[in-house]
């Protein structure tokens, strides 16, 4: 017990040795990795600006050489556009030749058109006149026609005037006829009664003749 004890009171000094001893690695290490630490900052610090340096160094000659190839492929583009543009302007003056041409040929189509239409259009005029002539010529004969009509008429009145006379003179030829007869019946008429009253005046005096010859006789 008294060994076991003695034993536990030096590992508890063992012990706190040993976490002591801990307890100053550990301090030494801190120090030690904070200069480790210290040391690798800088030495990456180095590095980055070695690097930096190093890839401006290399940036800056592929730039270079990505400058010299660009400046050579925008002198090729340059020579293509130049093709490219001298092939368009032999295009375009071609079909600006082409184009002027059926341009022109469209210009005489209009022009022929437009001549056709001025012909026609004279034509029409000419036409209208002539249709105006035969209007007023159809007009004038229609007056003429219609003053013939009025003379006829004029002279078809002056015909009835003249029959619607010629029946009066001849009612009253009639007329006078009737009168004439009916005189000459009121004569006879009256020569009959004359006529009649000698008769009667004869008859008469026979009767008067015989009462004579009567009384003559008796």
């Amino acid at each position: 017990a008294e060994d076991d004890e003695d034993n536990d009171e030096e590992k508890e000094d063992n012990d706190e040795e040993s976490l002591a001893e801990d307890d100053e690695d550990e301090d030494n290490d801190e120090e030690s990795l904070a200069e480790d630490d210290e040391d690798n900052d800088e030495e990456k610090e180095d590095n980055d600006e070695e690097s930096l340096a190093e890839d401006d160094e290399d940036n800056d000659e592929e730039k270079e050489d990505n400058d010299e190839e660009s400046l050579a492929e925008d002198d090729e583009d340059e020579d293509n556009d130049e093709e490219s543009l001298a092939e368009d302007d032999e295009d375009n003056d071609e079909e600006k030749e082409d184009n002027d041409e059926e341009s022109l040929a469209e210009d005489d189509e209009d022009e022929d058109n437009e001549e056709e239409s001025l012909a026609e259009e004279d034509n029409e005029e000419d036409n209208d006149e002539d249709n105006d002539d035969e209007d007023e010529e159809s007009l004038a004969e229609e007056d003429n026609e219609e003053d013939n009509d009025e003379d006829n008429d004029d002279e078809d009145e002056d015909l009835a005037e003249e029959d619607n006379e010629e029946d009066n003179d001849e009612d009253n030829d009639d007329e006078d006829e009737d009168l004439a007869e009916e005189d000459n019946e009121e004569d006879n008429d009256e020569d009959n009664d004359d006529e009649d009253e000698e008769s009667l005046a004869e008859e008469d005096n026979e009767e008067d003749n015989d009462e004579d010859n009567d009384d003559e006789d008796e």
